[in-house]
């Protein structure tokens, strides 16, 4: 029914830990269920047999060493089981995806969400039945919190929506701003899935990195991206989409209601009109600042509160 796809990072100390706890938050999202490693880090052949996963060990790389996101995403259109696909960073547990995705009836959709990131030393096993109530504990004591709808960790589709996608390469700076102007460029309906969808990022460290965080952000690998990304004056983020999955319900909200922003992403994507976009991006800048207008955040207590009202209503009807 679903098929994940993910590269990992070196499978050493904690990280082996993350990711083994992610994969299996994959693997709990339905019946059929397939999961995809790609690339050559540390441990990935031992992680693909301890878990029952595929390994592709061969996949086009960048001169780093890091795979392309149009190779990974080629080999699972190919080679793939499921028509429904999801690309997502290897440190991510997740719930709802496959419920959120049974409300789209769209012929083609990038379905995304802001994340929920954990503190160090925070672990919670989506396996048990009152792990929602643990994640409630755990943001009561502020050891959780919704990241910004600029930092995106999932992207879930269906096969073969990514025949032109520039040559980007995952994990870095900009990735992920690339993914969302494509579909806008190409009119693919983005759906914003925060309420519905639980995806929480482990905490960790970036002594993967030789030069720490700061490659990833700023690095050569991403100064790629962004080179494909166009204007970092206005980068796409999950608030940007067109819907919004709450309460197993697709509801068509076009940047949450901002219609000067949906204005000034129609101008840039869809007509190219860049003079125009910018000076109406200006003009949005300036209304902000005197707190007219701005982005709708949801709360982490609303996402709580929609994701225990569905699992009660899911244990009534068992």
């Amino acid at each position: 029914m679903i098929t994940f796809i993910s590269s990992p990072k070196p499978f050493k100390g904690i990280t082996k830990e993350n990711q083994y706890r992610a994969v299996r938050s994959w693997l709990l999202a339905g019946k059929n269920v397939e999961v995809i490693l790609y690339g050559d880090s540390e441990g990935i052949v031992e992680a693909g047999k301890d878990l029952g996963v595929k390994v592709v060990d061969e996949i086009n790389c960048s001169p780093s060493g890091i795979p392309y996101f149009g190779s990974i995403v080629k080999h699972a259109e190919d080679n793939g089981k499921y028509d429904l696909q999801v690309y997502l960073n290897c440190d991510i547990l997740l719930s709802g995806i496959l419920q959120a995705i049974s409300r789209i009836d769209l012929p083609q959709f990038l379905l995304i969400g802001q994340r929920i990131d954990l503190s160090e030393k925070v672990f919670i096993d989506l396996n048990q039945n009152d792990w929602i109530k643990q994640l409630t504990s755990i943001v009561i004591e502020g050891k959780a919190k919704l990241h910004l709808p600029t930092g995106i960790d999932y992207f879930a589709f269906r096969r073969g929506m990514w025949q032109s996608v520039p040559p980007i390469i995952i994990g870095r700076g900009g990735y992920d701003n690339v993914l969302l102007a494509y579909c806008m460029m190409n009119r693919i309906p983005i759906v914003d899935a925060t309420y519905d969808v639980i995806a929480l990022h482990q905490f960790h460290g970036y002594d993967h990195m030789p030069s720490g965080i700061k490659g990833v952000i700023d690095g050569a690998d991403a100064m790629h991206n962004l080179s494909h990304a166009g204007s970092t004056r206005s980068r796409t983020m999950v608030s940007d989409a067109r819907y919004i999955i709450k309460n197993n319900l697709l509801l068509y909200c076009p940047c949450r209601g901002d219609r000067l922003r949906c204005l000034e992403l129609k101008l840039r994507y869809e007509m190219g009109s860049a003079k125009l976009w910018l000076m109406l991006r200006m003009i949005w800048r300036l209304l902000q600042a005197f707190g007219i207008t701005g982005l709708k955040e949801p709360s982490l207590s609303d996402i709580l509160k929609v994701s225990f009202e569905k699992d009660q209503v899911s244990k009534s009807t068992i």
